[in-house]
């Protein structure tokens, strides 16, 4: 019985990644590859994180990577006057990098201490 259900999943997820491959034409890899790579370059190091914490920081700065790759590219190849080949593939592992580091700044701040200080009550000002 459990090799039948092994081969029913199987062949579920072979059909399934056939017909997710087959709507990925258009597809650039090194844009995928560079959003994995910024993704995983900080989520591998960060043990003091939970590990649901990891894998939810390494799913948005994948999606940023990715989504934000072209115009990121875009802005490098005019930054620096190179036009040979598109960066989308570095722009990607720059965003993600940098989703990561914003993540983790936003989660280590204190929103009283940012309200106190925005108010001005640090120096006795009330």
């Amino acid at each position: 019985m459990s090799g039948h259900l092994l081969a029913v999943t199987m062949g579920a997820v072979a059909s399934a990644g056939a017909s997710v491959t087959g709507h990925m034409d258009g597809i650039n890899y090194s844009v995928i590859f560079g959003a994995f790579a910024g993704a995983v370059f900080y989520v591998a190091g960060a043990q003091e994180l939970r590990l649901f914490v990891r894998a939810a920081y390494f799913l948005v700065s994948m999606m940023v990577g990715v989504f934000g790759a072209g115009l990121a590219g875009t802005k490098l190849a005019q930054l620096v006057g190179y036009s040979d080949t598109p960066l989308d593939g570095l722009g990607a592992i720059l965003l993600s990098a940098l989703a990561i580091k914003t993540l983790t700044f936003i989660s280590q701040q204190d929103p009283a201490a940012w309200l106190t200080r925005w108010k001005g009550g640090f120096h006795g000002n009330k």
